[in-house]
């Protein structure tokens, strides 16, 4: 981590030039450069858990994003083929996709327009005769590899030579200060950095840790009554689903594997070898990390193992916010989070429940909105959990919350407005009406009541210039939603009631 460190910055490798100008054709040069971390130009492969064996390994295949085939060319004929592409990704883009879990050798004889042997032969070492492929968006496939199969080879090459440019700008760290080479490690080398960080860096995790699992359990008890009160009316199947994925939920402070030892951490990289030289260093970690992924695949009954588990993904922006897993069915708060402004192990109460207390509770909505409901508590997909999703209150709440404004992701903007009333609710009790808070308990209410202080201080949250999360709707429009369809809202502040209906999913 250190040689990796001491180099960042120092660019003298001509290996990236030589990757750039690799005579190959199109599927073995594809193949060659998801070596090197390449992902979603013509379709997006990772290695990821099955969808109804969360333990078990297969290689995926799906549609890459639309955000990816933005314009890029400047050549008109290039331009054209971009173009095409786009209008292609666009048209299938809207489609419900339906998972199949094939062998390879069903992937080539449905899907032949791509030369699947010739790209996994240049990116793996091994055979793939025992693998299980899960591909999403099969129509999508056959028609991107009909597409290039009628294109010229040299807007093709071309276009990939702009997406990898475009891809290693991103992996780089914008400068190559101190800072920024840190924040581009905390992404590229996520396992080694979180273990120097929670070695030498950060003091307190315990009892941050303690306080946190006594926040996240109020919350699971408050959300179990709201699945008492049954508002969506659900059977007895349907309601044993959801309480046991509650129950199962688990809270995870650090991206780190549980039961790791030093040894562990050492062999994990001992593979490797950095030298003085930062293009150098980044193509061995991009591979490094591409070769990790795709491990399991090399023992075909390797099963995922949870005390050595952590997220190894394909980001390059750290993961400076808690997410939800729905496959794990494990909500993850990263260590350097845990630090003012957003939290300290000394602050007051209702400080903690109404900031860090409705993130978590965002995060835990996450397995009971439209997508994350379709997980059991295992992580694999249920037809339970669809069945919930059909029942008329359930649809009638996703509509509630889009009838505001566009928004960015539907699934966020349920985790902020369920989240919120959570958080308030697991402060204040479900009982709670301020219109009868006569009583003063802390010094600071002399000015502002608890309950008026929770709603600032939640606000207070989105106040900053930290860029715009990907997915989310625009800060200001995050507190206005969340904070439109709280009810109390208009209660503890005394103003005038607001129109909104009730959009809760679960809250009766």
């Amino acid at each position: 981590m250190r040689d990796y460190f001491k180099a960042c910055g120092k660019q003298q490798s001509q290996e990236l030039k030589e990757l750039k100008q690799q005579q190959l054709q199109l599927w073995a040069w594809l193949g060659k450069l998801r070596q090197y971390g390449l992902n979603g130009v013509f379709f997006e492969q990772t290695v990821d858990v099955a969808y109804n064996d969360s333990k078990r390994y297969v290689l995926q295949l799906k549609m890459p994003a639309s955000a990816d085939l933005e314009q890029l060319a400047v050549d008109a004929e290039l331009q054209q083929f971009v173009w095409q592409l786009r209008d292609l990704t666009a048209s299938y883009d809207s489609e419900e996709s339906t998972i199949q879990s094939w062998s390879f050798d069903e992937l080539q004889q449905q899907i032949p327009q791509i030369n699947w042997q010739m790209y996994f032969e240049a990116l793996l070492t091994f055979d793939l005769s025992a693998v299980r492929v899960e591909v999403s968006d099969v129509a999508y496939l056959r028609a991107v590899g009909q597409l290039l199969q009628r294109s010229q080879p040299s807007n093709i090459a071309a276009y990939v030579q702009l997406q990898l440019a475009k891809f290693m700008q991103q992996a780089r760290p914008k400068r190559g200060s101190n800072y920024d080479c840190i924040q581009h490690m905390r992404a590229l080398l996520p396992l080694g950095m979180n273990y120097i960080y929670n070695r030498y860096v950060y003091k307190t995790r315990a009892t941050d840790m303690q306080q946190l699992q006594a926040l996240f359990a109020t919350l699971k008890q408050v959300f179990a009554k709201y699945l008492t009160a049954n508002r969506l009316s659900l059977n007895q199947q349907q309601l044993a689903y959801l309480r046991n994925k509650l129950q199962h939920m688990q809270l995870q402070l650090g991206n780190l594997p549980p039961n790791a030892t030093s040894s562990y951490y050492n062999a994990h990289y001992g593979s490797i070898s950095f030298a003085n030289d930062f293009e150098h260093n980044l193509l061995a970690a991009l591979q490094l990390r591409t070769r990790l992924q795709h491990a399991p695949l090399m023992q075909p009954h390797a099963q995922l193992q949870l005390d050595t588990y952590y997220v190894n993904d394909d980001l390059f922006v750290a993961r400076n916010a808690p997410y939800f897993e729905p496959e794990r069915n494990t909500l993850t708060v990263p260590l350097i989070f845990m630090q003012l402004p957003f939290y300290h192990q000394s602050q007051h109460p209702v400080f903690r429940h109404s900031l860090m207390g409705f993130i978590l509770a965002h995060e835990l909505n996450h397995a009971f909105e439209h997508e994350g409901i379709l997980y059991d508590y295992a992580g694999n997909e249920s037809p339970l959990g669809a069945s919930i999703r059909q029942q008329p209150a359930y649809q009638l709440a996703l509509k509630c919350v889009v009838q505001e404004s566009t928004t960015a992701a539907l699934k966020e903007r349920l985790a902020d407005v369920n989240g919120l009333q959570l958080a308030y609710d697991a402060f204040f009790g479900l009982n709670h009406d301020s219109s009868q808070f006569a009583y003063l308990p802390y010094a600071f209410e002399q000015r502002l009541l608890a309950p008026q202080l929770f709603h600032l201080n939640f606000a207070q949250f989105f106040c900053g210039r930290l860029p715009i999360a990907l997915g989310h709707d625009m800060d200001n429009v995050r507190v206005y939603i969340a904070q439109k369809y709280l009810h109390q809202f208009a209660i503890d502040f005394k103003c005038a009631p607001t129109s909104a209906t009730n959009c809760s999913l679960w809250r009766a």
